[in-house]
């Protein structure tokens, strides 16, 4: 997909997985898609090399589980920093975990060079240059609020996941900035905020928010968001032999799973007077009282606990219900599914092979391979045709006078930018492409939101006789529940243009076939086959424009056993494994706030589109991608996957221990029972300043009480005065932020992330931005989603040429319902 495109990576000795391991997870997704990566590093090599656990358990700069996924498919090279300039010239994208080396220098050297710069909060702004690991960004996003049992400290994942968000998201930016060069010639510097892509993956939160005021916070195993009586629903059980993720819901698949669990009760001979005396056809869980809902729930567990996750696996699969076990890494090594689709591939780990995730979609149906592993330190391999001179560590001196050169234009007062051309008008860096989407919820629309944001006119196309589930089934609403009073739809809608088309009707379909071949872009995000029985199958989408790129996104891909299987992200979430690394050492795993994995696939999704994109602009040819939401999600995953795969080892959940840092926790704060501050201490020197700072030089990192030392010292101040003590120090320390003060966060706001636009009937709602800024052509958020068929006339007339006869004529007998 992007063969031929150079990416250089630089990176550090920093050791906390944080913004120097997005970097590398950035560029090993351009590398997955063909982009020749060479990652330049320290004598002594990445930080990321020396982050247990090592393969077989033995500390070794090329065997660590938490390395080898970021940096497979990638060469190194050792240089000194002064001979960055000349590799600079053949680069098509600079890629850096911190800021060592400014766009200014980069344009200077390459003024069509993209520069992704990914930090804990962004270049800019009170907090740039705060340091933070993945722990104090996820506290900073609003994440770590939601995540842990009620009045008891919040929880991070065992698996630190801002770096793979951070990460995905800096090769999205690249990958924007790259479509604006392709217009306009000129490179440009893309700025990622830690904290802002981390708070990507909690939408409803801020929506419940904004729209009624109510404040989300952790729940366990409980899920909020889908009263509006402001009931809790369970979403993780205890089975017989672990756990499995399964809700009371609502809506049309929400009833059909309440039918045929109470026909799978009644088999087993399990249905009692609650389950059965549900009329399914007319239940409405979002009106449930919590007394209601407990009741309810209490029926479901004596039952659930009668299952082995296996067997609950093969029930809902069998009765196309919706629900998932709670699969650690062995689960998911033997799923059915990702065998029959080929997902495993081999990697190879010192003498030995191991399995190890495959790449997060297939293409046309090939998937991407690895076609190398990770670079050994000992062993350079960069030998370069687009940099002079062969081997890296033989240029170095021509690269050092190259650099003297640079700097001595620069004394004689030589503009750092006088070279370069003016930035290109402020168009939309995806200006002029059309996309029509075709799905509902989160994971398709939010992919068309993002291409909307940077300047693509997007068209949401739905029907009235079946209502995406966030404009019914899911609160909040602002007044009496209906389709336009939606906060959810609006959110994830925003800055489209939006029309209904009865796709029952096959008139229907030859209308959104028309609008495709006027397209560039379709996202669909049903299950498996949906819109090809509407007579809409990509082949049919093919022959309307054949090189048109279509996004196929849904729950596990187009292919296998359990292609047709539906499901909510919040369930697929735990069916990947994330939930088995949340919460602590011997108490039940906590939830991910919301549909987590949805915003993974969003992510990739989007990466897909515009990789696609890349390649059509070079060859001239269409894309079909296969995106398994599951497989995507997987690739966050793999760190715990291969440990498995590589030495046996079951990861679980730990708390908020960390295997490099202490103290590494959440501490209470003088402020109230939950007022807390995230911090983590990495190495020796921070170790002697923390001591410093808190006045107890006779505390020692090996005392088994450390945790309460330190909470005891955090007891006696507020948040505040903790995180100005520590950050004076120069240390890692972040407030866990609230929802509403996620919302009202200094740093957020001066990177303009929370946008207030204006709608027809919610008068305006808070919408988010993208969490990279792109120098040139930054995001654009000026309306939130459309109402019901607001574009129809646009659309319909205007873009297909019906005229007004013909228009009348079809609405009239419901084409446009």
């Amino acid at each position: 997909m992007l063969d031929g495109l150079r990416v250089l990576e630089i990176a550090s000795m920093a050791v906390a997985p944080g913004s120097e391991a997005a970097a590398a997870h950035a560029t090993r997704i351009l590398a997955d898609l063909g982009a020749d990566v060479v990652k330049l590093e320290p004598e002594q090599g990445d930080g990321a090399r020396r982050r247990p656990p090592f393969v077989e358990g033995v500390p070794n700069v090329d065997g660590s589980c938490w390395w080898i996924p970021l940096d497979a498919n990638k060469r190194s090279a050792t240089i000194s920093r002064g001979a960055l300039a000349t590799f600079l010239r053949g680069a098509d994208v600079v890629v850096q975990g911190q800021v060592m080396t400014h766009y200014e220098d980069v344009a200077r050297a390459n003024p069509t060079a993209v520069l992704v710069t990914i930090t804990p909060y962004g270049t800019t702004g009170p907090l740039a240059g705060a340091p933070a690991s993945d722990l104090e960004i996820t506290a900073a996003s609003g994440s770590l609020w939601l995540a842990g049992e009620p009045g008891r400290a919040p929880i991070r994942s065992s698996l630190p996941q801002s770096p793979f968000w951070s990460g995905m998201y800096g090769a999205m930016g690249a990958l924007v900035a790259l479509a604006a060069r392709a217009r306009g010639g000129r490179g440009q510097h893309v700025d990622v905020s830690g904290q802002a892509s981390m708070a990507t993956v909690h939408p409803p939160a801020m929506v419940h928010w904004d729209v009624i005021t109510e404040a989300h916070e952790r729940l366990g195993a409980a899920l909020i968001g889908r009263s509006i009586v402001g009931a809790r629903f369970r979403n993780l059980w205890r089975c017989a032999d672990g756990y499995v993720s399964f809700a009371i819901q609502g809506g049309p698949i929400g009833r059909h799973t309440g039918r045929q669990l109470a026909a799978w009760m009644k088999e087993k001979g399990a249905l009692d007077d609650v389950i059965g005396a549900i009329d399914w056809d007319t239940f409405d869980n979002r009106v449930l009282t919590q007394a209601q809902v407990d009741r309810l729930e209490a029926s479901v567990e004596s039952f659930l606990l009668t299952l082995t996750k296996r067997e609950f696996f093969a029930g809902v699969i069998a009765r196309n219900m919706l629900g998932y076990p709670a699969s650690d890494a062995r689960d998911i090594f033997a799923d059915e599914q990702l065998r029959s689709r080929e997902f495993w591939q081999k990697i190879r780990v010192g003498e030995r092979e191991v399995t190890f995730p495959g790449g997060f979609a297939l293409f046309d149906g090939v998937r991407p391979t690895l076609r190398r592993g990770p670079p050994s330190l000992y062993l350079p391999t960069a030998t370069l045709s687009w940099a002079p001179g062969g081997d890296w560590r033989l240029i170095a001196e021509q690269c050092s006078r190259a650099t003297t050169a640079l700097h001595a234009s620069e004394a004689s007062g030589v503009s750092a930018t006088a070279t370069l051309a003016a930035p290109a008008a402020a168009a939309g860096a995806l200006a002029g492409l059309r996309v029509v989407e075709l799905g509902w919820a989160a994971a398709g629309p939010f992919v068309g939101k993002y291409l909307a944001n940077h300047g693509a006119e997007v068209i949401h196309l739905e029907s009235r006789q079946a209502l995406d589930p966030f404009r019914t089934t899911y609160p909040p609403f602002k007044g009496e529940p209906a389709p336009d009073r939606a906060g959810m739809f609006a959110f994830y809608n925003d800055g489209k243009r939006g029309a209904t088309l009865n796709l029952r009707d096959p008139r229907a379909a030859d209308l959104a076939l028309r609008l495709v071949a006027k397209a560039d872009v379709v996202i669909e995000s049903f299950p498996a086959g949906t819109l090809a029985r509407r007579g809409l199958s990509h082949e049919a989408m093919r022959r309307a424009r054949p090189d048109v790129v279509v996004l196929s996104s849904c729950n596990q891909g187009q292919t296998g056993p359990h292609a047709q299987h539906p499901g909510y992200g919040s369930q697929l979430t735990a069916l990947a494994g994330f939930n088995e690394l949340l919460g602590e050492p011997d108490r039940s795993p906590v939830i991910l706030y919301g549909p987590y994995i949805d915003y993974i696939a969003v992510g990739y999704g989007v990466i897909a589109i515009l990789a696609a994109l890349e390649r059509r602009r070079r060859t001239g040819e269409g894309c079909l991608v296969d995106l398994s939401q599951y497989e995507a999600g997987l690739q966050f995953m793999a760190p715990a996957l291969l440990e498995l795969a590589a030495n046996g080892t079951v990861p679980t959940r730990a708390g908020n221990r960390d295997p490099q840092a202490r103290p590494h926790g959440v501490y209470r704060c003088a402020d109230g029972d939950d007022a807390w501050v995230a911090l983590s201490v990495w190495s020796a020197d921070e170790w002697s300043s923390f001591r410093e700072a808190v006045a107890h030089p006779e505390w020692s990192r090996d005392d088994p009480r450390l945790d309460a030392l330190v909470e005891g010292w955090t007891r006696e101040r507020t948040r505040d005065e903790v995180t100005a003590t520590l950050r004076r120090a120069g240390l890692r320390v972040q407030p866990v932020l609230t929802i509403p003060e996620l919302r009202e966060d200094e740093q957020l706001r001066h990177r303009a992330f929370w946008r207030s636009v204006p709608h027809p009937v919610l008068e305006s709602i808070t919408v988010m931005a993208p969490p990279f800024i792109l120098s040139d052509t930054p995001a654009v958020l000026e309306r939130a989603g459309p109402t019901l068929g607001q574009d129809n006339g646009y659309v319909f007339r205007e873009l297909l040429g019906l005229d007004e006869s013909e228009y009348r004529a079809l609405e009239a007998e419901g084409v446009f319902a």
